[in-house]
């Protein structure tokens, strides 16, 4: 009862905001990395530093859940939304890297289009993570929400695609399983801003 008496603590808006904005960056520096792939040692290198400001952020986030009495929602839920934007930008930091490191002559074909839509799945939840400060306008964080869900659907489609082109016709294994990482590692990615958009959803059932 006393803590319904207490100020909200609203810092964690601003962090979200920071923390969303950094993942759009690294996702925005990997869509560069593939139109301009042969510049990938400074590319990856661009992603990987977002990935650590990235952390950065997360860790602020975690800090404050460890310092404040009120929280805005429940502190699992805000550690849920810091862990999947997290695990976001890892997961594309880790693709870039990966494509690095096996010196691959040229990103795997499906690669361009499977981040086109991790990247529209990640502006939606940019903008609804943007608006959870207003709860009144949940029906647009809702219907972002939904639209994420969509855009992974389209993500398992051409995800299972991808794979079976990659065995169709394989010539070198080693190369197969190179290319096959890639188009999990990106699936994983547009699977967490399901998830996310999932916690979203959580949030504004509980409060809005």
């Amino acid at each position: 009862m006393f803590k319904k008496f207490l100020p909200r603590e609203d810092r964690f808006f601003a962090l979200f905001r920071e923390h969303a904005n950094v993942v759009v960056e690294g996702i925005d520096l990997f869509e560069s990395l593939l139109e301009n792939y042969s510049q990938r040692e400074s590319l990856t290198a661009r992603i990987k530093d977002a990935e650590n400001r990235a952390d950065t952020v997360a860790h602020k986030i975690f800090d404050l859940l460890n310092t404040v009495f009120v929280t805005p929602f429940d502190r699992e839920d805000i550690r849920m939304v810091a862990n999947h934007v997290d695990d976001i930008i890892d997961l594309v930091e880790k693709a870039g890297t990966r494509m690095n490191i096996y010196n691959m002559p040229s990103p795997p074909d499906s690669v361009r289009e499977m981040t086109g839509i991790l990247k529209k799945a990640f502006a939606e939840l940019a903008t609804a993570i943007g608006m959870l400060s207003e709860l009144k306008r949940k029906e647009e964080i809702l219907k972002r929400c939904i639209d994420v869900n969509s855009l992974e659907n389209q993500g398992d489609v051409v995800h299972r695609r991808a794979l079976r082109a990659l065995f169709e016709n394989p010539t070198d294994p080693f190369e197969l399983m190179k290319q096959k990482e890639i188009y999990e590692l990106l699936e994983a990615a547009i699977d967490r801003c399901e998830d996310l958009a999932n916690v979203i959803e959580t949030i504004i059932v509980k409060y809005a």
